[in-house]
């Protein structure tokens, strides 16, 4: 029991340290931050003419993880059309022909432009997004950043798992039973909770005398509308009387 509790303090204490943030840079010169907070995420983004401050609550964050390559292909069949031209003006000096001086070089020079930028516009992006590809996170999915972003991202699911699980799984006499066992099912479905633990939280629902607090309740209430009622026959009494109590 003791090396469990280790272990379990353990387990802690390593959350409790990982990183909670993330930065990341294009080469448009823009800077994504990403800062997991209490209840969610935050996502700032940085650009030279534009900024942005997004924030996604941990009931909105997916697990499904969504790959895309974006690419301009229109550059590289620019820079492939300079190359044969380069190689066209080549093969016509190489056979005599006449040709302005430093041709080939101009079309080598710009096919390598195009194909330089066709590099550099290259992106690859990782969402993290819901089931239905709803509510996706944007992350950018470059070799150099691939282990950290993984790290980020499984970091984060923790962190939601566990705020989910302790917000929904709680009972309460004071909220109603049918919102609290949907809330169970909601859990199990999102595979946060197992068959087992399901019925054992139905079980302890099933527990909570909510007709006895309701009694209360409503006993309450008439004690306090009762007293509201009394204050205005006072209140009738005193106009009546000239601003005098009755004894």
């Amino acid at each position: 029991m003791w090396e469990k509790g280790f272990e379990i303090f353990f387990i802690n204490k390593l959350v409790t340290t990982e990183n909670m943030e993330l930065e990341q840079f294009d080469l448009n010169f823009n800077r994504f931050k990403y800062r997991i907070e209490e209840t969610g995420i935050r996502l700032i983004k940085k650009g030279i003419s534009s900024s942005s401050d997004t924030f996604v609550d941990f009931e909105d964050i997916g697990s499904k993880v969504i790959l895309e390559n974006t690419r301009k292909l229109i550059l590289l069949f620019i820079s492939i059309l300079f190359l044969i031209a380069a190689i066209g003006v080549f093969i016509k000096r190489f056979n005599g022909g006449e040709v302005e001086v430093g041709a080939e070089i101009f079309h080598l020079a710009m096919s390598a432009i195009f194909f330089i930028t066709f590099l550099l516009t290259k992106k690859n992006i990782l969402f993290l997004a819901k089931t239905d590809n709803t509510n996706a996170i944007e992350f950018l999915g470059t070799k150099r950043d691939k282990k950290k972003v993984e790290d980020f991202i499984n970091i984060l699911l923790r962190k939601r798992d566990n705020f989910i699980i302790n917000k929904y799984s709680t009972l309460d006499k004071f909220l109603p039973y049918n919102q609290q066992y949907n809330n169970l099912v909601w859990l199990y479905n999102l595979s946060l909770l197992s068959k087992e633990q399901l019925q054992i939280k139905i079980n302890e629902l099933d527990q909570i005398d909510f007709n006895n607090y309701n009694s209360n309740r409503s006993d309450l209430l008439k004690i306090v509308k009762f007293s509201d009622n009394s204050d205005k026959d006072n209140k009738t009494d005193l106009d009546e009387n000239g601003g005098d109590w009755i004894s």
